[in-house]
């Protein structure tokens, strides 16, 4: 059988090489001494201490420290680094050895970043600086004071499970990245709320998943995919002159809740300003047993007079309360172009109690001649 793949250049097999764990790269040595410099030359970098480990006095964790030092400090200095993954969950992981390989691969000008650790690390010091990134992706890591940021060219930022000293520690994250085209804000926290930041809006925004209590929602206005979380949560305090946003662009928006839905004003003025708005969804986060009260909602009418253009609505964790049948109610009783209007019920709720739901839904009135009712 013919050898092709000896056949082809250099640079096409780096790029193949690239696409595989920086490991199995290292592993093609033994090929031939051509092989023995192709994995040098891969831009991408990608390591995974899972595959190393079974417990932490493994000598196998060694391993995955060597690998990573030969990958990242046994390159060339004129070879740029194009993307580095980094999953270091073991208990053994050291902040000095992160810091060493994420600081190296900066002074390559590297443009995608995806980084996450086990144990809650400081930041290093040279990724808030990085110009050259387009990808930043951080998961557990502790940011705090940060005397300068400056993402020109970064586009898509997703920020997990971080602990933040101020408010204004991430505020200055996102507005120091003026290109930014996608937000995901999850999990975040945040000591000292009291010492807030300044946003700037991010005209190029396509997709946000933010706490509604951290970010104004001025500054997501050009967004087609919005998700606010901890919607139970005031914004009072923080921004207590928010003033009414338009979302001109919006097509897709989710709700998610920690708690009961107490203030329904506040859905049916987003509906009212998210004019072209097609897919709505409402994410009862946590699937909490149904209390004795039945009160959700009682007392709110839905005003009239709101246009609405949905195709699709979603209610997670339906309960059967009344304000959340009047929801269901009223987005199917106006959404002249809807559908579909799922529901997915709670899964503590008993059999006869869904039968009643059921029944209460489908006695609705449909705008939508093509409506579907889905329940689940």
């Amino acid at each position: 059988m013919a050898d092709r793949i000896s056949d082809l250049p250099d640079e096409v097999l780096s790029h193949v090489l690239s696409f595989l764990p920086t490991a199995a790269a290292i592993a093609t040595t033994v090929l031939s001494k051509r092989w023995n410099e192709l994995w040098r030359t891969c831009p991408s970098l990608t390591f995974d201490d899972s595959d190393y480990f079974t417990n932490t006095r493994s000598k196998s964790y060694s391993r995955f420290v060597q690998c990573v030092h030969v990958a990242i400090l046994s390159r060339d200095w004129h070879q740029t680094v194009h993307s580095l993954r980094l999953s270091c969950r073991s208990s053994a992981c050291d902040s000095t050895n992160v810091s060493v390989w994420i600081n190296t691969v900066v002074q390559r000008g590297v443009q995608h970043l995806d980084l996450c650790v086990g144990k809650m690390f400081n930041l290093p010091s040279a990724v808030p600086t990085c110009k050259t990134l387009v990808v930043l992706k951080l998961d557990h890591f502790y940011i705090k004071k940060i005397p300068t940021v400056d993402f020109p060219v970064l586009k898509i930022m997703h920020l997990r499970n971080l602990n933040f000293l101020e408010h204004r520690d991430f505020a200055e994250l996102v507005r120091a990245s003026p290109n930014l085209e996608e937000l995901e804000a999850v999990d975040l926290v945040i000591l000292f709320r009291a010492a807030k930041g300044s946003f700037q809006y991010l005209p190029k925004l396509v997709r946000a998943t933010v706490p509604k209590i951290d970010v104004p929602l001025g500054v997501l206005s050009n967004a087609q995919f919005l998700r606010l979380d901890w919607m139970d949560d005031t914004v009072k305090d923080i921004y207590p002159k928010r003033g009414v946003t338009v979302f001109r662009n919006l097509i897709h928006l989710e709700f998610g809740y920690a708690n009961s839905i107490q203030d329904w004003l506040e859905v049916s003025q987003m509906l009212k300003c998210s004019p072209s708005l097609q897919i709505f969804v409402i994410d009862k986060m946590y699937l909490d047993p149904l209390p004795q009260a039945n009160r959700e909602g009682a007392d709110w009418i839905w005003p009239v007079g709101i246009w609405l253009n949905l195709r699709r609505c979603c209610f997670k964790n339906y309960k059967g309360w009344r304000g959340e049948l009047g929801f269901a109610e009223y987005i199917m009783g106006n959404a002249e172009h809807l559908q579909t209007m799922s529901i997915c019920c709670n899964r503590y709720v008993k059999e006869d109690q869904k039968f009643k739901m059921i029944k209460e839904l489908s006695l609705c009135t449909r705008r939508s001649a093509s409506c579907k009712l889905i329940f689940e």
